[in-house]
């Protein structure tokens, strides 16, 4: 039986044919192909999805039938994003009708509600319907054996549709003395969820041994390879990068793993410490495709208070120098950096740094920030979720003046609309692309 349209959401009433039901797949409920994509079909999915990440979302039970065995669970691997108490497991993300990809933050507090109603998976707002669903279906490799006892799935899940993602280190040293970054949760997100989600060291082989079953299995094509900070120490009689050894060896795990070299790794990693960024190069050299530094925050004053860690250990002009040495040494399409907006900085600052990393080349994702469990920060709210959608339009338009578009998964998983990273650039900008393809 069809849902009542006439019980929609007045905030999302234009529910057209492009949302009709398509019947579900036999033997996998929920599951169903995408529809074309259209320029306002986009739109009002963005819109969904920053609703979502901003507001959260709470599941009845029949949205849950089939998590862990049919449907993909969340695998917390490197933050937990939901708020407040919630549910151990969660759907990773959820697929909206036009391929969409919204991480899931389970608020149980949400007018957003995940429920079926026959056996079809749709999304409502205080009762009234707004938009279909679908699961992602869980990969095969997820309950291979990595190695005795630990299965695949805890070494290197999936993100979204298509990204396969390793933490090298889910411990981040900035919070030795207290110096974490204000918003982010890595240190606790490890206590909670070392029995079952993650393994807090990854052996050579149980990362080659997880990146061949999920190449051959085909359900992912690119990498995104990340961690804490990890400080360099004292190895046979001299000072070592300890960060590098890691990332370093797990490309190569990954390479062995996949069968070649130019492995597609994306490494979101801290800027190394070396004043002539000379480490860039080996890294380039040995492996990785592409390079990400996270600057967070753009104003310096709110950089030092809000990432003080990265400041006192490596400081914003490093920051900067490293992103800048990275583009030369990588050229166009495999640099980037993230910041967390709706935090505390002001829309005018933000905006700033994003034309400092546009004009440099430099891919920019805003990522939307979400009041963690385990920060100061957990009881506040962002903002609306109309701000969030007009900041990605105004950083898109930046990008797009000085001509950073999408970059390639491999260069930036982060653009990739299929990703399933909670930030609205990549959906905008995709958006973007189907609107210039109608106009050919």
């Amino acid at each position: 039986m069809r849902t009542n349209m006439s019980n929609l959401d007045p905030t999302f009433k234009v529910i057209d044919d492009h949302y009709r039901r398509i019947d579900h797949l036999e033997g996998a409920p929920h599951i169903k192909p995408p529809v074309e994509a259209t320029p306002e079909g986009l739109e009002k999915e963005l819109l969904v999805k920053a609703n979502l990440l901003t507001e959260g979302i709470r599941f009845d039970e029949s949205a849950l039938e089939g998590l862990c065995s049919v449907y993909k669970e969340q695998s917390r691997w490197l933050f937990d994003w939901n708020m407040g108490e919630h549910r151990y497991y969660l759907p990773e993300e959820l697929l909206l009708p036009m391929d969409t990809t919204c991480q899931v933050r389970e608020n149980r507090n949400s007018d957003w509600l995940g429920t079926v109603e026959d056996g079809v998976l749709m999304i409502k707002k205080n009762g009234k319907f707004v938009i279909e669903a679908r699961h992602v279906p869980r990969p095969e490799y997820y309950s291979k054996e990595a190695s005795e006892g630990i299965i695949m799935r805890r070494i290197a899940p999936k993100r979204g549709q298509d990204c396969l993602v390793i933490n090298y280190a889910p411990f981040c040293m900035y919070w030795m003395n207290n110096k974490g970054c204000s918003f982010c949760n890595i240190v606790p997100n490890m206590k909670w969820t070392k029995d079952d989600l993650q393994v807090s060291r990854r052996s050579f082989e149980q990362i080659k041994n997880t990146a061949k079953a999920a190449f051959e299995e085909g359900c992912v094509r690119h990498i995104l390879l990340t961690g804490g900070y990890i400080k360099k120490a004292e190895k046979d009689g001299k000072m070592v990068d300890l960060e590098d050894e890691m990332i370093l060896s797990v490309i190569q795990a990954l390479q062995e793993g996949i069968g070649r070299e130019d492995i597609p790794v994306n490494v979101i990693r801290t800027v190394p410490k070396d004043k002539d960024l000379k480490s860039l190069e080996k890294y380039k050299k040995l492996g990785a495709y592409s390079v990400c530094f996270n600057l967070e925050v753009w104003d310096p004053l709110l950089f030092s208070k809000y990432c003080s860690g990265k400041d006192s250990e490596q400081g914003r002009d490093q920051w900067l120098r490293g992103l800048e040495a990275a583009r030369e040494i990588y050229g166009p399409g495999k640099v980037s950096t993230h910041f967390v907006t709706g935090f505390m900085e002001p829309e005018e600052s933000l905006l700033e740094g994003v034309e400092w990393c546009s004009e440099r080349g430099i891919g920019v994702i805003p990522l939307v920030w979400s009041p963690v469990r385990g920060t100061q920060y957990e009881h506040f709210r962002p903002p609306v979720a109309e701000w969030f959608v007009e900041m990605a339009k105004k950083i898109a338009d930046i990008r797009l003046k000085h001509g950073v578009d999408a970059f390639n998964p491999a260069g930036l998983p982060n653009d990739d609309h299929l990703c399933g990273m909670p930030t609205l650039i990549a959906d905008e900008l995709y958006l973007r692309k189907i609107k210039r393809e109608r106009q050919l």
